[in-house]
């Protein structure tokens, strides 16, 4: 056997013991590490007072990753000049450029950015708090972001905090927030050891990490211009619930030409369809300037970003193509109404009117329908008006024909309205004829019985005995539209009736503008959000049975918070 010599051996254990010593990796093998970075001391330590140094030292329980602590610390009041960090092992020394202000109050906030070495981040910020004079502000403003459908907490949303000079709204967004934290993972979040003054605080999920709310970013306002900074930690704790403006208007991304007759429009986001509004198209020879007929527009339920149009001949070339500009989005923002290019192709439209489904799909047997549901049938493309008579028809249990009715708003998806209507005695049978299977596909369909049905009713109470409230009921299957609304009458009571079994939830808010949906605010001029409330917990409804809310929902006032 060979052996090494010693010096050599001492140099390797020299070696590995100063690498074991500066590796923060867990040895191979070894469970997970799920634990995140804690602080365990500070020079100085938390609320000192009277502090006359100019470096910070901030020691933490295991490795972190430097650049994640950059984008975490937050320092307050800022420095004028350059803030360095020195890294010793899991110690990091903050050295301000020069002396620190008289009788102030230092903040340094950690966010949820901190991690450690191997990834694992904080759940909620932590903050070290110091005076170089001999009193430590005492102002606590505490509060919890929320999302609007269902009132759960938003994690990770920043919050900034504005000083006021008094309990007005800000006419103008500084460059930088005064204060900076987040919220922990069920959407609290507190700011201690401020001066006692009036804030202004917005929640905001700064995507790009520039400091301030950017248009459509999420954000959140309070329902109160300002609010008051005090020592007392009794007070009751306040909502802040996210909302986004949307203010792009929608535009063509880009238009393909499926065929010499078709034409693919596809824009930056879902749009609603005018389908009857054709000629507010301009389809163009870029070459020539010569017009083309739009014969239709429609959609698919499962492109909402596309637009099918079909044209008169386009021989292969060059066309522009302005789209409609009665097509908006959403939230209304109308069309950016430019002329887009493309080339056409000389391929023949080969596609075929096809038969896609029923809706509600349903099982086998038939399909019960709420008092709310409408029979639909599905198509690739519009049926002609001429041939809805022979491609859909309908029979009674008996198998007498049936009256139907089918009536479109994206040129795809037809309501159907039946004379007699359906109703809980009678099944109809929806047939559909599909000539390009040559196949005929038949539903059957039934209202719900009343006797399936059950109601819910409860009372909401708004601290503005003036204020016009709404109540809005929402199924607990994760849709996003309500079951239905009612306006809360004057003694605050409401009433959804005619539901299925199943399991609901509530909100009531004070409709503050009348038009009936619940409005975020704005922040710049500052517009407070409407005060909200939600169920605690999930209804369940039975049949023939009235469920009554086990809490009155409370929506509070707007109001400046002394």
């Amino acid at each position: 056997m060979q052996h090494m010599p010693l010096p050599r051996i001492s140099l390797i254990l020299a070696l590995c013991v100063m690498v074991g010593c500066a590796d923060p990796r867990s040895p191979m093998g070894g469970p997970p590490d799920k634990t995140p970075p804690e602080l365990v001391a500070s020079e100085p330590a938390h609320e000192t007072v009277s502090f006359a140094g100019s470096t910070v030292q901030l020691e933490f329980s295991e490795y972190v990753d430097h650049a994640s602590f950059l984008r975490a610390v937050s320092i307050t009041p800022t420095a004028q000049g350059r803030i360095r960090y020195r890294w010793r092992k899991r110690r990091v020394d903050i050295r301000f450029p020069g002396p620190l202000r008289e009788h102030t109050t230092y903040l340094i906030t950690l966010d949820n950015n901190l991690r450690d070495v191997r990834g694992v981040a904080r759940n909620r910020p932590l903050t070290i708090a110091f005076s170089t004079g001999p009193i430590i502000d005492q102002g606590r403003i505490a509060g919890r972001v929320l999302e609007p459908l269902r009132g759960a907490g938003v994690a990770g949303m920043d919050i900034h905090a504005y000083a006021l000079p008094d309990s007005t709204a800000l006419d103008s967004l500084p460059d930088r927030p005064d204060y900076r934290t987040q919220t922990d993972e069920e959407g609290l979040f507190v700011f201690t050891h401020l001066r006692e003054q009036p804030y202004s605080i917005l929640g905001v999920q700064d995507r790009n990490r520039n400091g301030v709310a950017d248009a459509n970013e999420p954000y959140a306002v309070a329902p109160f211009a300002a609010i008051h900074a005090a020592p007392d930690t009794t007070a009751g704790q306040r909502i802040w619930v996210v909302t986004q403006q949307d203010t792009l208007r929608p535009a063509v991304q880009r238009v393909r030409a499926l065929s010499h007759r078709r034409l693919q429009v596809r824009f930056t986001e879902a749009v609603v369809l005018n389908m009857r509004a054709t000629e507010s198209w301009t389809l163009e020879d870029s070459a020539t300037g010569r017009p083309i007929a739009v014969n239709t527009a429609y959609q698919l339920s499962t492109t909402p970003r596309d637009v099918f149009l079909t044209t008169d001949l386009l021989p292969e070339g060059a066309y522009g193509l302005r789209p409609d500009p009665s097509l908006t989005d959403s939230s209304g923002n109308a069309m950016l109404s430019v002329l887009h290019y493309f080339d056409a192709r000389a391929a023949t439209d080969t596609m075929r009117l096809r038969f896609m489904g029923f809706y509600p799909p349903g099982g086998g047997g038939e399909t019960l329908l709420s008092p709310r549901e409408q029979p639909m049938v599905l198509f690739n493309a519009p049926v002609p008006d001429a041939a809805l008579t022979t491609i859909v028809s309908a029979q009674d249990s008996a198998g007498q024909a049936v009256d139907v009715r089918a009536a479109t708003e994206d040129g795809t998806a037809y309501v159907l309205e039946f004379s007699p209507p359906l109703s809980e005695d009678h099944t109809i049978a929806v047939h559909v004829h599909d000539g390009a299977q040559d196949s005929v596909y038949v539903h059957h369909y039934r209202r719900i019985s009343e006797q399936e049905l059950g109601s819910i009713s409860g009372w909401v109470i708004g601290e503005n005995a003036a204020a016009r409230l709404v109540a809005e009921l929402y199924a607990t299957d994760g849709t996003t539209k309500p079951v239905a609304t009612m306006i809360v009458d004057a003694t605050g009571a409401f009433s959804f009736g005619r539901l299925q079994e199943a399991s609901y939830s509530i909100r009531a808010y004070e409709d503050r503008n009348g038009n009936r949906r619940w409005d975020g605010g704005d922040l710049l001029p500052f517009i407070a959000s409407e005060a909200i409330a939600w169920s605690a917990e999930p209804v369940s409804v039975r049949p023939r049975w009235d469920t009554a809310l086990s809490d009155t929902l409370f929506v509070p006032a707007r109001d400046v918070i002394k």
